[in-house]
């Protein structure tokens, strides 16, 4: 691996489901855990309340709609950003170093599984310009394609099957099903109702950090602050998070 290699962060905040404060989170969260020298990016729609550290990439073409955007990274030219880039969801907690994210089999895309099938693009890593393919096809038929798929994880699982390369699993791990995190059935929003008014016992225990864990993904509901401090409708309390995620 050549010394002048550049290593980036990518990440995306479109809309209002999450704040600028996620993205500050993500931002601290790899500062500590990373020795390598990395420009962090953000593509958004609003770049009010960012660290100014952290270079917003505006989006210009609002035709798109959440994670869709994510597709961007595959451009040929994206933002003129050039090297090995490692694109990180908003609700992902670091907790240990990911270095090895980074460098490990050089050049070689890399992604997360999916538990149940599939992949998950949660956690990514791209030589930028390599795989414009999945963009530019993406463009020629993203009504099709958002149509008949759930999101762009099944979109490049679909359109770069050979090049589903994994990281150790237990490297990026999933609170949900890796964490003992699930404590009893989901009654949904009565659950939810019931439990605050005491009518439900909240879940019990706590959710564990796997050995070996690097990045933990909250894919879906809950997000890391719903379970920082107690547990939420079905899931345990994770206190490992208010340890990591600031």
């Amino acid at each position: 691996m050549s010394s002048k290699e550049t290593y980036n962060v990518v990440c995306l905040k479109w809309g209002t489901k999450y704040p600028a404060e996620y993205v500050n989170r993500l931002f601290n969260m790899v500062n500590r855990n990373t020795t390598i020298e990395y420009n962090f990016y953000c593509i958004t729609d609003n770049a009010e309340g960012l660290d100014e550290a952290i270079e917003a990439k505006m989006i210009t073409d609002l035709s798109l709609v959440g994670w869709w955007y994510k597709l961007m990274i595959f451009k040929e030219d994206f933002y003129g950003i050039s090297g090995t880039s490692i694109f990180l969801d908003l609700d992902v907690v670091i907790t240990s170093n990911i270095d090895d994210l980074f460098t490990v089999d050089p050049g070689d895309f890399k992604i997360i599984r999916d538990l149940k099938q599939g992949f998950n693009s949660s956690v990514f890593r791209l030589s930028m310009g390599s795989m414009a393919f999945v963009w530019d096809d993406f463009l020629k038929n993203k009504d099709d394609i958002i149509g008949r798929l759930h999101g762009d994880q099944d979109w490049i699982a679909e359109s770069a099957p050979e090049q589903m390369n994994t990281w150790p699993a237990e490297w990026v791990v999933s609170y949900k099903k890796q964490c003992d995190a699930r404590a009893s059935r989901s009654y949904g929003r009565i659950g939810q109702w019931a439990r605050k008014h005491g009518l439900i016992t909240p879940p019990q225990g706590k959710a564990k950090l796997p050995k070996g864990a690097r990045i933990v993904i909250f894919h879906g509901k809950p997000d890391p602050e719903d379970v920082q401090n107690g547990p939420w409708d079905m899931w345990k309390h994770a206190p490992w998070i208010n340890e990591n995620w600031h």
